[in-house]
């Protein structure tokens, strides 16, 4: 069953990994990967290194998890530094392995650049990815939207604008940048909809580990911190104590969203799997995330 097939079904669970860039880091991953799928999630998503960091482990990883650990798995691909050509082989790969869904990204600058810089022979915008791939390949799409608009966006309305453009050009569902407000994805999903926006929007929740990350989150992402949120995390910087609280505050969160008729979680798991553990088996004891027939269709 397509990612798709499942978030029309939905509401979904799902978790995002990133390869690591050193055996240390791989072995915390199989860890994490052989914790966090014992949930039994939808599907698991897998990030696509800028500048060529971690290209290839993707393509790797990716098809680890689905080959054998048997959980659908969805790749991440940007634009950056890819000429079309590139992007072709890239997706016939992905394709070849059994891959058959695919986050087409713009994606961030490589590190120690300020701006994006397309490449002569690519792609500059995420909307020209998705219509690239749409028009070669049979993959189902995800893309990303921003519920408090990108940092780059003149304007919601004109970042708004931007995911309707990537319905248009062949996207199936889409997944959020993380936030802490859901009255913003709220008033997102609502004005998506009086504008003709019909994707699934999956909700994008990352649990606060440590209260240094915050200003770190809202540089990168732009996303917004409610006042409420340092107050409630408290005042220790970092800690089983900050862990607990951010547990507890993404609880509240994820349970508020799901009682809205959000389509589906998609959890930032930094690749540890404590946190959104809890998360997960929390929302299970509301009685949230039950899964039954839909899963194994």
């Amino acid at each position: 069953m397509s990612i798709l097939e499942k978030l029309r079904q939905g509401p979904t669970l799902s978790y995002e990994f990133f390869p690591p860039k050193n055996p240390a880091g791989w072995a915390s991953l199989y860890s994490t990967l052989g914790e966090t799928l014992k949930q039994a999630p939808d599907f698991v998503s897998v990030t696509y290194g800028a500048g060529g960091s971690t290209r290839s482990k993707t393509l790797d990883l990716v098809g680890r998890i689905q080959g054998e650990l048997g959980i659908e798995a969805m790749a991440h691909l940007t634009c950056v530094g890819h000429s079309r050509d590139e992007l072709h082989g890239i997706l016939q790969q992905l394709w070849d392995s059994g891959i058959r869904h695919v986050l087409a990204l713009r994606g961030d600058p490589p590190k120690g650049d300020t701006s994006f810089k397309p490449h002569p022979e690519g792609f500059a915008h995420a909307s020209d990815l998705i219509r690239f791939i749409k028009d070669n390949f049979d993959f189902t799409l995800g893309c990303a939207f921003y519920p408090e608009k990108h940092l780059e966006a003149s304007s919601l309305e004109a970042d708004m604008n931007a995911l309707k453009l990537k319905q248009d050009n062949g996207a199936d569902f889409a997944v959020s940048q993380l936030f802490f407000e859901n009255a913003n994805f709220f008033h997102f999903r609502d004005r998506a909809v009086a504008m003709g926006i019909d994707l699934p929007l999956v909700a994008g929740i990352m649990p606060v580990l440590d209260i240094k990350q915050l200003p770190r989150f809202e540089e990168l992402s732009g996303c917004r911190i409610p006042a409420d949120l340092p107050a409630f995390l408290g005042e220790i910087v970092e800690g089983e104590d900050v862990v607990d609280r951010g547990v507890a505050y993404a609880t509240r969160q994820c349970d508020e969203l799901l009682r809205g008729g959000v389509a589906g979680l998609h959890l930032y798991c930094l690749n540890k799997h404590a946190s959104v553990m809890r998360i997960t088996e929390n929302l299970r004891a509301l009685g949230h995330l039950v899964r039954s027939e839909r899963t194994t269709a």
